[in-house]
């Protein structure tokens, strides 16, 4: 279990007793900073650098949560800021300008915390500097993660649902509707049979791929339009393209349907980075190396990291735009179809590379063999 260095923040002292008692339960490792008054909470930011997590009342005395973890942003915007609330009428302001990474029911919620300690933990773990973390933490518009996604998630966690029910929920969100009937009409994914029911668009394609495309679809609608509505669906085109292409070449090189799934799903994820401007990450924290520049790939790892994707999903979309080990063959799927799609590469070029690093031969000889569909 990592070390993590948390502050909570609360006028309440007895909420900030009896957090602080379930957080020592569910992760030991935490060093837990209790803080009342305002003045000192900024003292402790300044003083703390190595804060990983800050948890915060919304409604005190004279000082405002949302405008808190607002400031956050400039004083220290490495932690992951979580927003502990009993007010439902926050949602519309939450949409028009977010600064929260979580937001926790009052009173607190035992699952809500065991996943938001999970996710900083894992976030720690994957490949980022100190500098790129404080960038991606300056996002002034990291996307609200939606209810219906988490129901969809919960549900599907739960082991204990059938079809009719996802497919339920599923039809609240017509945007998700068209794109899982128009994937399961695909005849490029295999389909010849026209369906036009979701509770067998969800059978065809399967809950893991279901949950990928709520997740780029939803996030969407989370966020301030950095990119025109035209421009948005042209990368969910491409995204989905682009996933379709992966899952297709994953079948052809011989992966099972489970391995085709997680595939299609860490392509299609890899784009929600597209929807936010990069520019936007970087401007308050000017770029001075080279090896620290910021590319959608971190952005979609970091957000979908705190919105509680798998450490193997997120791993997968940073390295899917580099050849990996011979032996990590979902790395390097990805890493193909992306050069021939994106880059443009000859299958002699792609080959060249595939040798050169010690990939095994099915993989060159499947370059060759495989029907692409180039952009």
């Amino acid at each position: 279990m990592k070390t993590m260095r948390v502050v909570l923040f609360d006028d309440e002292l007895f909420i900030l007793k009896a957090l602080h008692r379930t957080i020592n339960r569910i992760y030991p490792a935490a060093d837990v900073i209790t803080v009342s008054e305002i003045n000192e909470f900024w003292s402790v930011l300044k003083n703390n650098k190595s804060i990983d997590l800050i948890i915060s009342d919304y409604l005190m005395p004279h000082v405002n949560g949302l405008d808190v973890l607002e400031r956050c942003l400039i004083e220290n915007s490495y932690p992951v800021r979580a927003l502990l609330t009993g007010d439902s009428s926050l949602t519309e302001k939450m949409r028009q300008c977010n600064v929260v990474h979580m937001y926790l029911a009052k009173p607190f919620n035992k699952d809500d915390l065991i996943l938001l300690f999970n996710n900083v933990a894992e976030l720690k773990a994957l490949p980022f500097s100190e500098s790129m973390r404080r960038k991606l933490g300056a996002m002034s518009s990291f996307p609200v993660y939606p209810s219906l996604l988490q129901e969809l998630n919960t549900l599907i966690d739960s082991g204990e649902f059938d079809l009719a029910e996802v497919a339920e929920l599923v039809s609240k969100e017509p945007v998700i509707v068209a794109k899982l009937l128009q994937l399961a009409n695909s005849a490029y994914l295999g389909f010849t049979r026209k369906t036009v029911s979701i509770e067998e668009a969800v059978s065809r394609l399967g809950t893991t791929i279901l949950l990928s495309i709520s997740t780029s679809l939803l996030m969407a609608e989370n966020l301030p339009p950095s990119i025109s509505a035209i421009d948005h669906e042209k990368q969910i085109h491409v995204a989905t393209h682009y996933a379709s292409c992966v899952k297709k070449f994953a079948q052809h090189i011989g992966m099972n349907l489970k391995e085709q799934a997680l595939l299609f799903s860490v392509a299609l994820l890899s784009f929600v980075g597209k929807l936010i401007n990069v520019e936007e990450v970087t401007d308050q924290h000017k770029l001075t190396e080279p090896e620290q520049s910021i590319n959608y790939l971190h952005v979609s790892a970091y957000i979908m990291k705190l919105w509680g994707q798998s450490t193997q999903v997120c791993a997968l979309i940073l390295n899917s735009n580099e050849l990996k080990t011979p032996a990590d063959n979902l790395s390097n799927t990805l890493y193909i179809v992306h050069q021939k799609l994106f880059n443009k590469q000859s299958n002699e070029v792609l080959i060249v590379g595939c040798q050169q690093q010690g990939i095994c031969s099915s993989f060159c000889e499947a370059i060759n063999t495989f029907e692409w569909e180039v952009l």
